[in-house]
């Protein structure tokens, strides 16, 4: 006989996996439409400022897609081969509805962000974070002992998607700002862009040693190696300082990461 938690926590992977599918098939519409008549690129370039990195950067949406996918498959079947209730548990009663909450937001921020809704889409950004968050502290993402199932399955995927979420809502209030007018001379530009990659920095720093994240730091130096190669090709000499800042940056996350490996291992 199935509990009435068990059947609770079937029905919530059910509706996890419907957000999923509504958040790829919002992503598939703004690609095939795509939305509004302009890809999310597009509309990305009628915002431009100094934090937007190159094209090529944006291929991690399928590592967290897939990742994401692997994690649907994972509770789905925590859920219906009534093999492991206790690790159900375990999983539902931390996701709780953010899973859910997280995918709705990215939908909607696709239909935001084609419509040139720039402050809607900061706001639905932020929920999406914050989601993000959430999930990664009620899981004790890198600092929780986990088996290795875990790890595969949310640790890994999480840290990925929020750490990108995280250089995404630093890149969109940037777009806010072009969208309000904001007309800064080059000079203003190239010094919100470095003050945003410092912030970036310091959040991975934050991440790998206070809570022991070095896949979200990871994530944050593929974003600043994309911005590097958008400056150095667009081949501006006032913008050099960005492409050395990032270097550092990138330089400074990987020193962090090799020191919180060596802590671990000595310890």
């Amino acid at each position: 006989m199935v509990s009435h938690e068990t059947l609770h926590f079937k029905n919530r992977s059910i509706f996890n996996t419907l957000g999923f599918i509504i958040m790829i098939a919002a992503n598939a519409l703004a690609v095939l439409l795509p939305i509004n008549g302009k890809t999310t690129a597009q509309i990305s370039e009628e915002y431009p400022n100094l934090f937007i990195p190159a094209g090529i950067t944006f291929s991690i949406w399928s590592v967290i897609y897939l990742s994401l996918t692997a994690f649907i498959i994972y509770q789905l079947w925590l859920s219906f081969s009534n093999k492991q209730p206790a690790t159900l548990a375990y999983v539902m009663q931390r996701m709780k509805d953010w899973f859910l909450i997280s995918s709705v937001a990215n939908a909607c921020w696709l239909f935001a962000w084609h419509y040139h809704l720039i402050p809607v889409s900061v706001a639905i950004m932020v929920i999406l974070l914050i989601s993000l968050i959430i999930i990664h502290l009620n899981f004790g993402i890198g600092i929780a002992p986990a088996t290795l199932r875990e790890k595969i399955f949310i640790h890994i995927p999480f840290s990925i998607y929020l750490g990108w979420i995280s250089v995404a809502t630093i890149a969109n209030i940037t777009a806010l700002l072009v969208y309000a007018g904001w007309d800064g001379n080059r000079h203003a530009q190239v010094l919100w862009a470095i003050a945003m990659i410092s912030l970036g920095t310091l959040l991975s720093i934050g991440m790998v040693l206070l809570r022991n994240n070095i896949t979200y730091a990871l994530v944050i130096v593929w974003a600043f190696y994309g911005i590097l190669l958008k400056r150095r090709a667009a081949d501006v000499m006032d913008e050099n300082s960005i492409i050395h800042t990032c270097i550092i940056a990138i330089g400074v996350i990987a020193i962090t990461i090799s020191w919180q490996l060596y802590r671990k291992q000595k310890s």
